[in-house]
Formats: C-alpha cells, sequence, structure tokens
C-alpha cells in the first residue's frame, strides 16, 4: 500500500476531520488540487509552509484508490496532488506534529520508514 501525507493546521483538521470529504486547505482550493508530499519531501514541506506553526496534524493518506497526479515542482521533484476531494476515509493515520526547543517539526519515525 502506497502512502503520501498532507500537512493540516489545527483549527484547518479540527474543523474536517467529522466530515466526509477534504476540500484542501485555503492554498489547496486556491491552486486548485490538494497539495501531498512523500514521506521523503515531508522536512522540506514542513520548513517552507509551515515554519515555526505548531501543533500540525499529518495526514497519511493511502493512494491505492486515488488518481493522483504526479508534477514537478519544487527543486524539479514529482510531487502528488489530487485534482478532486480527498474521501477522509482514505486517512488510514493522524500524526500530531509539534515543535522542538530549536525551533525544527519532529516527525514521527514511523512516518520517516515509509
Amino acid at each position: 500500500m502506497s502512502k503520501v501525507f498532507k500537512v493540516c493546521e489545527e483549527d484547518e483538521w479540527e474543523s474536517i476531520k467529522n466530515e466526509d470529504f477534504f476540500l484542501g486547505s485555503k492554498t489547496d482550493r486556491n491552486d486548485g488540487f490538494i497539495h501531498f508530499s512523500t514521506s521523503k519531501q515531508l522536512e522540506e514541506t514542513l520548513e517552507k509552509y509551515f515554519k515555526s506553526k505548531s501543533p500540525l496534524y499529518l495526514l497519511e493518506v493511502k493512494t491505492d484508490d486515488l488518481e493522483l497526479v504526479w508534477e514537478i515542482s519544487r527543486n524539479n521533484q514529482l510531487f502528488p496532488h489530487l485534482y478532486s476531494p480527498l474521501p477522509l476515509n482514505m486517512v488510514s493515520q493522524v500524526h500530531r506534529i509539534f515543535m522542538d526547543n530549536e525551533g525544527k517539526h519532529i516527525i514521527p519515525e514511523q512516518v520517516l520508514k515509509n
């Protein structure tokens, strides 16, 4: 089973966690697709777009039944994008992300192993 990851701010996750679908963050809706990262891209995504924001939620999303489009983005890397609402039943786990004393996000070990 393949997985991708979506970072959500706390208020965003709290507002959608009991819904059937996630339409994306404000940035996602402006761009016309939901932005995801692979486990290898997460650290840079957190640093670039969520610097000094905490706590955050990290949605671990099963990709088996999603029509992801892999497109070139930051650093010429392929990033997974979803051009439709995300069914929340595709979220297999939700992790909280906090910061250490130096202001760096702590990504759960099990996520980095994916």
